[in-house]
């Protein structure tokens, strides 16, 4: 006779079993199937995290270069007041030499003309101004001759329509360069765009320039390098801006997309902290920037706000 276990096993399981295995089942499966997802969501958050990491790192090294070469003048560092500017009136912005970085806070980055791209308004900007690449030294300078100036050898890459930065033991002057052919540059009065307004490259004690050629003895000439960082708008997004004068013509690159803040704050010699730039009392004193840069969030993956910022500390060389 068969007994009670005997007579369950060869009748299988009951619904209700079956019902409370397949229960059980499912929570199983998924239990697996969401830390499955949330693997690869945190695999996707990581990767982006890394490439957020890697393009914030291109910028700074972008920045860093212009940062680090800001006041150089290929003779001797060069308060404002020695610089002389030729160019016609009335100056850019990217011609006014003001020690090589000038600072703006959230709310008075200017439009940097070239750009057509207006500044994301709570966001600041930086200028930066120095001798670009390697100088050439003057081996005569003579504004009664034809061509005027003569240099060694064109290693900078000099070309027709570039603002330069020249410079002496005693002064530096900016001008724009007419003509070149060869070793022999021209800067005539009323040629090219801005172009040269006066020969008055000396520079006199009672600040009226006067007529005066650039001494042999140490006399250099470099392409003058302007740029502009700034956070601006477009019909994709924000993205980080670099605006830079090249042959006498700004030319913008879009260095970073998805960009959603930029502070920047300045370091002065013999000051323990950093401050804004509405707070800094003589740019020449700036020994050091700090840049802050916010990557936007993205809706589709939302990263906290700490995980995309990135701060960078770059010292002047020239300062």
């Amino acid at each position: 006779m068969m007994n009670r276990q005997t007579y369950r096993a060869h009748m299988g399981f009951t619904l209700t079993e079956l019902m409370i295995a397949l229960l059980l089942g499912s929570f199983l499966v998924a239990g697996v199937i969401g830390v499955y997802v949330s693997n690869i969501q945190t695999a996707q958050v990581q990767q982006k995290l890394m490439q957020s990491q890697q393009s914030s790192q291109v910028s700074f090294q972008l920045l860093s270069r212009d940062a680090m070469h800001a006041g150089f003048t290929g003779c001797a560092n060069m308060i404002p007041q020695r610089v002389v500017n030729v160019l016609n009136p009335p100056l850019a912005w990217w011609a006014i030499w003001t020690a090589g970085i000038q600072g703006y806070e959230q709310g008075a980055v200017p439009q940097f003309a070239g750009a057509d791209i207006p500044p994301v308004a709570g966001t600041d900007g930086v200028q930066l101004m120095y001798g670009r690449g390697t100088s050439a030294s003057i081996v005569s300078h003579d504004l009664t001759a034809v061509p005027p100036m003569v240099i060694n050898q064109n290693v900078a890459g000099i070309v027709a329509d570039d603002i330069v930065l020249a410079c002496d033991s005693k002064m530096a002057v900016i001008f724009q360069v007419t003509g070149i052919v060869g070793n022999n540059i021209s800067h005539a009065v009323g040629a090219g765009a801005p172009g040269n307004a006066s020969l008055n490259f000396g520079f006199g004690a009672n600040g009226v320039n006067f007529q005066q050629s650039l001494s042999a003895d140490a006399g250099t000439v470099m392409p003058l390098e302007t740029v502009g960082w700034f956070v601006g708008t477009n019909a994709d997004g924000n993205s980080l801006y670099r605006v830079a004068l090249v042959a006498g013509q700004m030319r913008t690159e879009e260095i970073l997309p998805g960009v959603e803040n930029l502070q920047v704050q300045y370091l002065s010699r013999d000051s323990a902290n950093y401050t804004n730039a509405n707070a800094v009392p003589d740019w020449e004193q700036v020994v050091a920037l700090r840049a802050t840069l916010t990557l936007a969030n993205d809706a589709k993956m939302p990263v906290a706000a700490g995980l995309r910022t990135f701060t960078q500390v770059i010292n002047l060389r020239n300062h």
